[in-house]
């Protein structure tokens, strides 16, 4: 008899009426049920279609009696019409592994687990969110997040009420912000609380023991030494200089093992707020054009559709100027005289590979594996997409053929996987073999880096990337780097494919367009990937992410993107940068700023070409004899503790050879493949 009830499950919410929010205008809102069920092994938060046949009643032996259930019916006469519908996966999610669910301002519904894993957004057309919310907090404690309003962090209650007892036992106080209240302020945010100092604390000496203890004891050296001292002024009691020690202490996240952070400082302006325009219209377009169609002011005409993008009517021609199949300031009839010309070279290069004899192929192994590549990918290529769905479709044979005569084009380069990304939506707005053809090339011609045999173009956008997110957000670029996240490599398939498969279509044309007009600076699309990750920046601190929970989560988000938000956004990150004085070089070749004159002679002594490198990286060095008076202090605390946290860390207990550790080279190469193998293949 127990054996039998133990079978049995716990209906406690029900819901009806709960739609999926579509990601465009092109996909259908599915309504389902979302419901909570205690089960054998525990509770699960459950959402499934409303028309999947495995809901049944008779699944449901026991009706919990405290079940809150919500039913509507529609009541009013309409005409059932059949669509298509969003093939959505049901959602299934036990509690345990829930960690955390965001509340848009559209009262919608976001569940994330601990894996990374986020499901698509659901909306409550009857009933409310809040009726959901009160029975979770049944099973589970719920905290609002510090840093982000809309997001709500879930832990289990035990575990909760044990960090509220540690938190009121005030073993760290908060530390006092710059606008007076505890932990109030602007500037660079602290731990949110206690518990997150403290043990932010141990997981860098978990990380870098030696080092961080060394770090450790020069910070309670300051504190205890110089206090009294004259010309030291301490403004603050004894309670925020623990809390400001633990604080400090957690800036180490930033630097790499074996290396010493003095001091931090800020070096960015204030973020602007950045608005943007309507997309170009044809007659505004028509300002520009002479009457012979040269086009006279092509810089005001980029940064407008920089600004806006362009109106799909006039897509199809723009595009040939912005990739370069035809010229700024040719006439209509240079126009047409360039297009016949190349769109007999292109035939005659397609006529080049089509004659290609079997006996030809089977000793010409180069082209026959990228024909078979080829093949492959055109037939995956976006075949949901309306221009290319179904069999034999004829625009599935242009893709095809158009990237077999690249091969003929550019044999050094050939092709490689996703170009077929980068050619479909050109296609599509062309809509003509040749036209699609050279504003490929063209195309290509900007991004040709990204399909590098050795990825060594994809690596430097990669470096690029770290460079300007441990300028911009040296918080998260904490979080990451001691989490080994710092390779961004879950952003390799946004750089790789420009975004397009995390953009429904429409928003991946008015994206390129935005990029391919080179304003406001090179490497636009670095700061647009930035933007994102500032987007969803406390998602994944707040849930603790690691590498692969951050790439899975990264990979769910695709198709949710506000690409008008992000656009604002990744601007005015280049205003902020472009007005701050303290920018380091690296950062400033990259976005295309003008270069700082060097501060040092030609005749810089060593010593000084490090504490230039610190200073370049924001952080301050003292004067020569205080910078000696530190490393010597650090030297004789190494040589006291040295051997002791050696031996804490097990340094000592083990002498294993050297061949059979992996090097950093080898551990970032098979962290490389394994981003790869998640993201884009």
């Amino acid at each position: 008899m127990l054996s039998f009830f133990s079978r049995r499950l716990s209906l406690v919410y029900e819901q009806d009426e709960v739609y999926t929010l579509p990601t465009s205008q092109d996909e259908l809102s599915v309504s389902g049920k979302l419901r909570i069920i205690e089960r054998r092994h525990g509770v699960v938060v459950e959402w499934r279609c409303s028309d999947d046949e495995t809901w049944a009643d008779s699944e449901w032996a026991v009706i919990n009696s405290a079940a809150v259930t919500f039913t509507h019916h529609n009541v009013s006469d309409s005409v059932e019409i059949a669509t298509p519908r969003r093939n959505v996966r049901p959602i299934s999610i036990e509690l345990v592994d829930l960690r955390s669910y965001r509340l848009g301002k559209d009262g919608s519904l976001v569940l994330i687990q601990r894996d990374g894993t986020t499901h698509p957004a659901l909306k409550f057309h009857s009933g409310s969110v809040s009726n959901f919310v009160e029975v979770l907090h049944r099973y589970v404690a719920v905290r609002k997040s510090e840093k982000d309003n809309n997001l709500y962090l879930v832990s289990d209650k035990r575990q909760a009420a044990m960090d509220d007892e540690l938190s009121a036992m005030n073993l760290v106080p908060a530390r006092r912000g710059i606008g007076g209240g505890w932990g109030g302020g602007t500037g660079h945010v602290p731990w949110a609380n206690t518990q997150q100092r403290v043990w932010g604390f141990f997981n860098i000496l978990k990380r870098d023991p030696y080092t961080t203890t060394v770090n450790a004891l020069s910070k309670f050296y300051d504190a205890v030494l110089y206090t009294g001292v004259e010309g030291y002024v301490r403004e603050s009691d004894g309670e925020e200089d623990v809390a400001e020690l633990f604080n400090s202490l957690n800036v180490l996240e930033d630097l790499e093992p074996g290396y010493e952070l003095l001091t931090k400082k800020g070096t960015l302006s204030e973020r602007p707020e950045v608005e943007r325009l309507a997309p170009l219209t044809h007659d505004e377009f028509q300002q520009f054009v002479d009457d012979d169609g040269r086009i006279l002011d092509v810089g005001p005409l980029k940064k407008r559709i920089f600004r806006g993008g362009i109106h799909p009517n006039l897509r199809r021609e723009l595009w040939c100027f912005l990739l370069g199949h035809n010229i700024w300031n040719s006439t209509y009839i240079q126009r047409e005289e360039r297009r016949q010309e190349r769109e007999n070279l292109y035939y005659t290069m397609k006529q080049q590979w089509k004659t290609i004899t079997e006996d030809q192929e089977s000793r010409f192994s180069g082209f026959k594996e990228r024909r078979s590549l080829i093949e492959k990918d055109v037939n995956r290529t976006d075949r949901n997409h309306p221009f290319f769905e179904g069999e034999h479709n004829t625009n599935v044979t242009l893709l095809h053929d158009v990237l077999m005569t690249y091969v003929m084009y550019n044999f050094d380069l050939g092709y490689v996987q996703g170009m077929s990304d980068l050619l479909a939506p050109i296609l599509y707005v062309t809509q003509n073999e040749a036209t699609a053809f050279w504003c490929f090339a063209g195309y290509m011609d900007m991004v040709y880096r990204n399909f590098d045999v050795d990825q060594s173009g994809m690596k430097q956008q990669l470096k690029d990337m770290h460079q300007i997110v441990r300028l911009v957000d040296p918080e998260l670029m904490s979080y990451l780097e001691v989490r080994d996240s710092a390779n961004f490599y879950f952003c390799f398939r946004w750089l790789l494919v420009r975004f397009k498969r995390e953009l429904n279509y429409a928003s991946t044309l008015r994206l390129w367009e935005v990029l391919w007009t080179g304003h406001p600076c090179p490497n636009f699309h670095l700061l647009v990937a930035v933007a994102l990750l500032d987007t969803e920046k406390n998602t994944i601190m707040e849930n603790k992410f690691g590498f692969t929970e951050i790439l899975k989560h990264i990979n769910d988000i695709s198709l949710r993107i506000d690409l008008d938000a992000t656009l604002r956004k990744a601007e005015a990150i280049h205003l902020q940068i472009a007005s701050s004085p303290n920018v380091p070089d690296s950062v400033r070749i990259v976005l295309g700023l003008p270069v700082q004159e060097p501060l040092s002679s030609p005749h810089s002594t060593c010593k000084d070409i490090v504490s230039d490198d610190r200073i370049s990286n924001g952080v301050d060095v003292t004067s020569d004899e205080g910078l000696v008076g530190t490393v010597g202090l650090v030297g004789v605390v190494s040589s006291m503790i040295g051997s002791a946290v050696r031996h804490l860390s097990g340094d000592d207990l083990i002498d294993a050879p050297l061949e059979t550790v992996p090097t950093q080279e080898q551990e970032e190469e098979k962290c490389f493949e394994t981003a790869l193998s998640h993201q884009f293949v």
